[in-house]
């Protein structure tokens, strides 16, 4: 989970900090938070989500999501209607600290895959969670408190792409035998004990990351302590620049060709960034309000419709209304 800002209090929510002290956020509930000026309004889908981190679109126009504490995935139709039972139920340890169900996934069989902090040993681990019984596909490190990284996206090449952060040893960011700092492929039908290979390394915590239409991979990276966070290609060592401004990325969304939807826990407000300045190595400035409130989590759905996720709240933008 992003966060490694400023101290606060994120609801009743353990900070969703990532430093290598635990650092808290200041911020009121993003669901009840006043929309800001020059916003679009979302239509609210799911009106009491409970902490919906990951999120997965579907053929269909659906959505799923995975929630953070309870290890339940949860499915909303193409017509907005939140499905009564869960899709499968994963055992979490979901404390202290950023630990929980963290990623969510649907290939292109429409195979679903979560990324979680498991019950027992706190272990970060890859499964295929539905259809059918939970099969591990990737067996992580220990989880820590921070920066344990957790999104996972299914890649063009049908693999599996997982952020996993600097678990509180940033000395190990650029070990290629650690999976501290790094984008990790994954083959999803391979065993718990395949090994993963890097796509990039270097991160701080990559929890919000995407592809755009061309096949390029980004990155919105969180920061430790006072450092800036930074906009960057998931695929290869460059480019990476200064993301202007504070906001503990959480998502970034695929809005179009060189162009991408960025927000987060500090700045709870979908904003676009173009990535052709980025490329040319200069800061990333992300531009006006688009749509709010989104701080947890966004997905682009089948139709262009984007969800949006606070703590508490699932909502859904249609560009261009």
């Amino acid at each position: 989970m992003p966060g490694r800002a400023r101290p606060a209090v994120l609801g009743a929510v353990v900070a969703l900090a990532v430093g290598v002290a635990v650092v808290g956020l200041v911020m009121a509930r993003s669901g009840s938070a006043p929309d800001p000026p020059g916003s679009a309004q979302v239509e609210v889908v799911v009106a009491d989500a409970a902490f919906p981190v990951g999120l997965a679109a579907l053929a269909d126009g659906g959505f799923r999501y995975g929630e953070r504490r309870t290890g339940r995935v949860r499915e909303v139709t193409a017509e907005g209607r939140l499905l009564a039972d869960p899709v499968a139920v994963v055992a979490v340890r979901a404390s202290p600290g950023q630990r929980g169900l963290l990623g969510l996934a649907v290939d292109r069989r429409g195979r679903t895959f979560a990324a979680w902090t498991r019950a027992g040993d706190g272990r970060l681990v890859v499964g295929q969670v539905a259809p059918g019984p939970v099969r591990l596909v990737w067996r992580g490190p220990p989880s820590t408190d921070l920066a344990n990284g957790g999104h996972l996206v299914a890649a063009p090449d049908g693999s599996l792409v997982l952020g996993v952060g600097d678990l509180q040893e940033p000395s190990r960011r650029d070990d290629p035998d650690a999976p501290n700092g790094k984008l990790l492929a994954l083959d999803p039908d391979g065993p718990a004990e395949q090994r993963a290979r890097p796509r990039s390394s270097g991160w701080n915590n990559p929890f919000a990351f995407t592809f755009l239409p061309d096949g390029s991979l980004w990155v919105a990276d969180n920061a430790p302590g006072r450092r800036p966070e930074r906009l960057g290609r998931g695929d290869r060592a460059w480019p990476r620049v200064e993301l202007e401004g504070r906001r503990a990325p959480a998502a970034l969304v695929a809005l179009g060709p060189g162009r991408l939807g960025v927000c987060g826990v500090l700045d709870p407000v979908l904003r676009a960034v173009e990535v052709g300045e980025a490329e040319r190595g200069r800061p990333a400035r992300p531009g006006r309000p688009l749509a709010a409130p989104c701080s947890v989590g966004a997905v682009v759905l089948a139709d262009g419709r984007v969800v949006l996720a606070t703590e508490d709240r699932l909502g859904v933008w249609s560009p261009g209304r």
